[in-house]
């Protein structure tokens, strides 16, 4: 239990007047809020992103979308903001400037694994309308490749067995679903960066609801709206130091503090089962087919993203912006998003494309985010299927080659079969799905046999064969790196 005087010097709803007064607060009576959304997966992106949108809808007067937040992995995000009265705040900063509020919106915040009959209860509640997740790409277990249920996963294997006491994302939601009383409307908006992602998620429920209740895999497909949907705003995880700074802003401690760029963007298919929240008013784009603005974010932000994390972190670069000021890593990231990858795009009618694009460099080089290149690098045997293949897949077939592409593709298998920069330091790899791909990557006699072993690896590369003359593109920038390193492959 916090003492009294640590209460007082932390962020809560008794502390509020505390706060420093150019901090916006909540207009709202937060005691009349009702539990409208359930959303899992409850971290930085989420409160600082469709909260947000919600947060603005709420202060118009419309009190039924308070946030239930689920949090599947990490118990500590859940006791933090229930020890804050479930309050935190955002602060929106570029270079100099800054803007901080004080976010309302979420009711309560439950750790899945402890508490899984409230979860499954507030999913099941009639009063929750919308259900929202952010939880990765590779927290629908879905095989990357075929992009269907990984039944091999063991995961998947338990829920399947113990439907009722599931552990994975598709597990809660068929359990909270299934406790839902008959007729009552529901939507499920997937905010991850998959294509198609509201499509994607209702096929893998399904998939997985089929395989032990088929009426309730039927409910699910004919039943419920998930509508696909695009998000755009950079998060950087908290560190000890961006919690320093906003406590020094806020006059208050704030363990969920939350430093982002200002920039946000909420793309929503229109196709909802029931009420939600008019989150239009708050800036979202509610529109007929969002596949247009997924694949340009997919490609020119994440796609650059990835490539500048795996580069960075060959360079021994620990942020984005560091990246973005060396002069051979920063060229290439906008090379490669200005040549490679805007080509690669079918942009919505009327979308200023090359404005969208010098947006995301402008924003990338805000040297206020501390983004680490390792925090994007992870899951990389995820992402990459998504962010880069179908890019390079594309080209291929019209006989088109993408040479930077290539070469961040080169630089993604170096960074995991060496695991450390360029100069020797020892990288932190996080990517549960790499250790059979740097297996074969290791065991390579030759670049010539690296390249064609890892484009062999199904579960990332998928089952359709390579071109010859690509992968053998692909062993020459791989020898390109064992010799000289990225300086060598980003100067050729």
């Amino acid at each position: 239990m916090l003492s009294t005087a640590e209460r007082n010097a932390q962020l809560s709803q008794q502390s509020l007047g505390k706060l420093a007064k150019e901090v916006a607060l909540p207009g709202y009576d937060r005691s009349r809020l009702a539990r409208g959304i359930v959303h899992v997966g409850l971290g930085a992106f989420h409160r600082a992103h469709q909260a947000l949108y919600t947060e603005a809808v709420v202060a118009q007067g419309d009190l039924r979308w308070g946030i239930v937040g689920v949090s599947l992995r990490d118990p500590g995000v859940a006791d933090t903001l229930a020890a804050q009265d479930h309050l935190y705040s955002v602060t929106e900063r570029h270079g100099d400037e800054a803007r901080t509020r004080i976010v309302g919106v979420l009711r309560d915040a439950l750790y899945a694994p402890s508490q899984l009959a409230q979860v499954i209860r507030a999913i099941a509640d009639p009063a929750t309308t919308i259900l929202t997740s952010t939880v990765t790409e590779k927290g629908y277990s879905q095989h990357p490749a075929s992009a269907d249920l990984d039944v091999a996963d063991a995961a998947v294997r338990h829920d399947l067995a113990h439907p009722d006491a599931p552990k994975t994302t598709l597990g809660v939601l068929a359990a909270g679903i299934r406790s839902r009383p008959a007729g009552a409307p529901l939507t499920v908006v997937c905010c991850d960066n998959m294509a198609r992602n509201g499509h994607s998620l209702r096929k893998l429920l399904v998939q997985y609801a089929g395989l032990f209740d088929e009426t309730l895999a039927r409910r699910i497909e004919t039943q419920i709206a998930f509508p696909n949907s695009m998000v755009d705003r950079i998060v950087p995880a908290a560190t000890p130091a961006s919690l320093a700074w906003a406590a020094g802003r806020l006059g208050l401690r704030d363990e969920a503090a939350i430093v982002c760029e200002p920039f946000m963007q909420w793309v929503i298919e229109d196709c909802f089962a029931g009420p939600r929240p008019a989150w239009e008013d708050a800036g979202a784009l509610l529109t007929a087919d969002v596949r247009p603005y997924q694949a340009m974010k997919l490609r020119l932000l994440n796609g650059t993203h990835s490539a500048i994390a795996y580069a960075g972190q060959l360079c021994g670069l620990e942020s984005v912006s560091d990246a973005m000021a060396d002069p051979l890593v920063g060229q290439f990231a906008r090379r490669l998003m200005l040549e490679d990858l805007r080509a690669t795009v079918a942009a919505p009618a009327g979308y200023d494309v090359p404005a969208y694009c010098h947006e995301l460099l402008r924003r990338f080089e805000n040297p206020a985010l501390a983004h680490r290149t390792q925090q994007i690098a992870m899951d990389g045997t995820q992402k990459v299927p998504v962010r880069w293949l179908p890019a390079l897949r594309e080209s291929l077939a019209a006989g088109v080659e993408r040479p930077l592409l290539e070469r961040a593709l080169a630089g993604w298998l170096h960074y995991l079969a060496r695991g450390r920069s360029d100069s020797g330091a020892p990288l932190t790899i996080s990517d549960p799905g790499a250790e059979a791909l740097v297996a074969r990557l290791r065991a390579a006699a030759d670049e010539g046999d690296a390249a064609r072993a890892a484009l062999a690896h199904e579960p990332v590369f998928g089952s359709a064969p390579w071109p010859p003359a690509f992968a053998a593109r692909l062993a020459r920038h791989l020898a390109t790196l064992r010799q000289g390193g990225m300086a060598a492959l980003l100067a050729g």
